[in-house]
This record gives C-alpha cells, sequence and structure tokens, in this order.
C-alpha cells in the first residue's frame, strides 16, 4: 500500500516512496510472538508493538509456531526481511529455506487473530509514513548531493516504518533496482540518523579500505552484533565514516563524542573516515 501523497522524484530517475508493508507488519508480528524482545529505548516500545505484544499475550491469539521460534534463534532478521522484500514466485518443488519462510508467514498471515491486530494497528503505519515521508525526502537528496551524485542505479527507493521492531533498528537492502529503507520507531530523532544510516547502506560507493584494518581480532564487540566478516565490516565501516563526516561538514555538529562512541566496536574508525575523507577529496576537488 502506498501512501500516494508521498510519492517524489530524484532527477534523472529515480523515485521516492513511503509506504506502509502487511508483509512486514506479518513477519515481526510472528516474530514478536515468538520471543523476539530486542528494544533500545528506554522510553519503552512502541505503542503499536505494546499492543501487538499484549493482545498476543494475554488473549492467547495464536496456536504455538515452532517454525519461527527455531528461525528466530537461528537467523537475523535481516535476512527475512530481504526475502519477503524479494516477493519471488516460489515453486513447491524448489524447497529452500526461503520457500518455507513465505510458506508459514503466508499460513500466520491468513489467522483471524493476526487479521485483527493489522487493521487494528494499520493506522500507526500510516501515521508514521506521513509523518517520515519529508524527512526521507529531504535526506536522500542531501546524500546524493553529498556523495556527488554517485549513486547505485536504482529506479526507487521505497522507505517502510516497522513499528514492531525495535527503536532505532533499521535495515537498508537493494533488491534489482530498489531500494528498500526499513526503519524502526524513533527514526526521525538525532536529526533523522537512522533514516541516514540506512539509506547509507544502498547509496554509498565502495572505498578501498585496507584489509589490515579488517581482522576478526579488532572486531569481537562488533562480532557479536552480527558483523561477521570483511564484506560486513567494510560496508558498516564506510557507513559509519560518511556519516561522521556528514554530521561535522553538514550538520556542523562536533564528533568527537562520537567517534569515540563507534570506535568501541569499529576500533579503526578514524583511520577510514580519513580514507573517505581523501578520497571524497580526489573525485569532487574538495570534501564539501
Amino acid at each position: 500500500m502506498v501512501n500516494k501523497a508521498t510519492k517524489n522524484f530524484l532527477k534523472p530517475t529515480i523515485s521516492l516512496e513511503t509506504k506502509i508493508s502487511k508483509d512486514v507488519f506479518m513477519l515481526f508480528l510472528a516474530l514478536n510472538k515468538a520471543g523476539y524482545k530486542e528494544e533500545n529505548n528506554e522510553n519503552g516500545m512502541h505503542q503499536a508493538r505494546k499492543l501487538a505484544k499484549t493482545l498476543s499475550k494475554n488473549n492467547d491469539l495464536y496456536e504455538t509456531n515452532t517454525y519461527f521460534k527455531k528461525l528466530l534463534k537461528k537467523v537475523d532478521p535481516w535476512y527475512l526481511m530481504r526475502e519477503i522484500l524479494k516477493k519471488e514466485k516460489m515453486s513447491g518443488k524448489n524447497k529452500t529455506p526461503a520457500y518455507y519462510l513465505i510458506s508459514n508467514l503466508k499460513k500466520f498471515s491468513k489467522e483471524v487473530s493476526a487479521q485483527k491486530l493489522w487493521k487494528l494497528l494499520k493506522p500507526y503505519y500510516y501515521k508514521e509514513s506521513k509523518k517520515l515521508a519529508p524527512i526521507f525526502e529531504k535526506e536522500t537528496r542531501r546524500i546524493i548531493k553529498f556523495i556527488n551524485g554517485s549513486v547505485p542505479k536504482l529506479n526507487r527507493i521505497i522507505l517502510i516504518p516497522n513499528l514492531l521492531d525495535a527503536f532505532w533498528r533499521g535495515y537498508g537492502i537493494k533488491i534489482k533496482d530498489v531500494g528498500y529503507i526499513v526503519v524502526g520507531p524513533g527514526s526521525e530523532k538525532n536529526n533523522a540518523e537512522l533514516i541516514r544510516h540506512e539509506l547509507l547502506h544502498i547509496l554509498t560507493p565502495r572505498y578501498n579500505i585496507p584489509t589490515r584494518l579488517l581482522l576478526t581480532k579488532d572486531h569481537h564487540r562488533a562480532i557479536k552484533f552480527g558483523y561477521i566478516g570483511k564484506k560486513i565490516l567494510r560496508g558498516e565501516y564506510t557507513v559509519l565514516a560518511i556519516n561522521l563526516i556528514y554530521e561535522s561538514k553538514v550538520l556542523k555538529k562536533n564528533i568527537k563524542k562520537n567517534i569515540i562512541r563507534e570506535k568501541r566496536s569499529f576500533p579503526h574508525i578514524y583511520e577510514v573516515i580519513k580514507i573517505v575523507e581523501k578520497t571524497i577529496e580526489k573525485e569532487r576537488g574538495r570534501l564539501w
């Protein structure tokens, strides 16, 4: 479902949309019912998530779904999100993990109680979508300008609110020529940092970060949070570095404390910032 009032276009060919997604809602309703408890907001969960948890728990609306409980223990929600956004037709002859995910989610979504909760909570999603649309457009334009218009070949970028997830948790996923930004509550806070962070994941060019800065032995804390492997570390370092440079040069913020914070999990962030700064200056002739 697309909120038509929030569809805009970037020159030359990228369209921006905000959208609510029943599939994303059902996935996280199932995960919350299965025991997904992640939250990092000291004030607690979004009202929609509180209602979903209360109604599903107190009224025992669902049968026990052992599939999603097992899935939650083995697979990070990012991978589940990617599969449901692909929307590929699943053949019964090709019973991959994605096939079982889509099949179980369809079954779960057809339950009367799940449908009632979607109807009850959908207004929260429309409200969030309307609120985020102008912020999303503004940040996307700023980011593309900041990285000098050098973006991957994308026809659309779609922002989807995900109120049943943790505050400030998001996903930036590219599927063919479409980029998806899925954000939890609070994404507009701190100068829309979460929206910007996930945008950078799909818009940022590849930077040459030396392998010596990506060694496992230096990143035990990051690995605990799921940043496993040189490719993932390189991507996160790049996004963090560009965001910090952006905050310094565009938002005029003092980033010293932020660098110290990021160094806890990404100890070489300062070196990466310098690498990215030099690359941007070389390409543009100036940093900003």
